[in-house]
Order: structure tokens, then sequence, then C-alpha cells
């Protein structure tokens, strides 16, 4: 395993016996990630855009549950485009997830449109002057809406899909509603939603929605995916995550 600054770590993501680079201090990511990569359905020939792909953890979590898929990253910030090439590489990746230096807010002038089959995003969950802005310029990026806000975000998803193709995102349930009355001016519609409970008996903290763009029917209301079975202990549904799952593909060979 290459050496790394003193600033880095080498952090194991169990599925696949996948690495990524990560900070030692900043932001890391949390479990939102594994479970937005863990949501949607999967099929040969995918396109997928990785919007803010930060440390690339959600495209090597995608490449690991499908072989067949090709997934481009996209993060404005330099250093994690760096540290997320890097892991690719180091996984042997680098023919199936590509990580570019991009802007969210410039995605309409930098592809056409109707390019993906997939988009997912696990957006910045505050918005500007809203809680507690990081010292980390890093973590303050991801975490607030200082470079990017989630109607741009939106719009960026739209652009990108093609007719038919849907739009993943995770985020703090108390932004359900500002989200629904967000998607249909850029054309998109609710199609799957489930809400994240830390625990059976406390309230919706997130929630994963799919929208999908030129689709019909009406939104699918998924049982709640509940984290801990009790304190520190994660329930079968979430433990089944860090498993082998049949008929899932696992080749890292590129």
């Amino acid at each position: 395993m290459p050496d790394l600054p003193g600033d880095e770590s080498w952090d194991d993501l169990i599925l696949g016996g996948l690495k990524i680079i990560q900070p030692r201090s900043g932001y890391r990511f949390s479990i939102d990630a594994v479970l937005l990569a863990h949501f949607p359905d999967l099929y040969d020939g995918m396109q997928v855009f990785d919007l803010g792909t930060g440390s690339g953890v959600i495209a090597l979590l995608l490449a690991y549950r499908h072989k067949g898929i090709h997934i481009t990253g996209l993060d404005i910030q330099e250093q994690m485009v760096d540290r997320a090439r890097r892991s690719v590489q180091y996984n042997k990746l680098e023919k199936r997830i590509t990580i570019i230096k991009a802007d969210i807010n410039q995605v309409t002038g930098y592809w056409p449109p109707a390019q993906a089959d997939l988009v997912v995003c696990n957006p910045p969950f505050w918005k500007k002057g809203q809680g507690k802005v990081s010292l980390d310029p890093e973590q303050a990026v991801a975490r607030h809406e200082l470079k990017v806000t989630l109607p741009a975000i939106l719009q960026a998803g739209a652009h990108l899909l093609k007719t038919g193709g849907r739009l993943a995102m995770v985020l703090p349930a108390r932004r359900l509603t500002e989200l629904f009355s967000e998607l249909a001016p850029v054309g998109l519609k609710p199609v799957r939603l489930r809400m994240i409970h830390p625990t059976i008996d406390r309230e919706a903290g997130h929630f994963l929605i799919e929208a999908g763009k030129g689709t019909r029917g009406e939104m699918t209301i998924m049982p709640p995916l509940i984290i801990y079975e009790r304190a520190g202990v994660y329930t079968q549904e979430i433990q089944h995550l860090y498993e082998r799952s049949p008929g899932e593909e696992r080749s890292q060979d590129g």
C-alpha cells in the first residue's frame, strides 16, 4: 500500500477489500454515503454521474456492487479530487471510474444533455446561514451550501439524465418538503422514498429518494430503514450491506 502524507489515512471500506484515502481530520464519509450507494438499482451498461463525489466513496461502492457500469465523479475541491483519483487507481478501477474536477453549477456547459442513466448525490445537508460552519474548508463545503445549492444540484441532475433516468439522493428529513417543491420545476418526479430512522422508536433523521425524468406512475413509499437495533449494534439490514450478497458482481479487475 503506497505511503501517504501525514495528514491522510488509508481506510477500509470492508466491502470487496476496497481502500479509500481520507484526511485524518476534517471531512470523512459517514453511513449516509454507504446507504445511498446501495439504494439505486444497477444494470449493465449504466452511465452514472456522482455529483460532489468527495473522497469517491459512493463511486467506489457502486463499482463494487456492479462491474458493468461506468461512474463519472465530479467535485470542485482539488484535494478531494486528488484523493479520489488515487483511491480509484489503488483499487484498479480506472476503467470504470473517472474523477473530474468540475463545478456542479457549470455542468450544463460542460456536458451535453442526456448523458446519464443514473445520477447520485450526497449533497450538503445545511443551507447557507444555517448550522455551525466548520473551520475546516473541505468539511465546510461538504456540509454547507457554500459552493452549490439544492436547486442547482437538481438542475444539473435533470440536465444529465436521459429520459427514464433517475436521480438518487440522501438528505435530512427536515428538507423533504423543500425537495418536493424543487423537483417539478426541473422536470423531475419523486418515484421512490425511504425514511431513515436511527432506531425504531425515534423519528426519521434522513431520507433516501429517487426522482425520475419523464417517468409516470405514483411514488412508492418504502418500509423505513432502521440503522441501530440498540446502542452500537446495527440492524440485520445494515449488517447485510457489509456482507457478500449473491447475484451482485464483485470483480474489481476493471
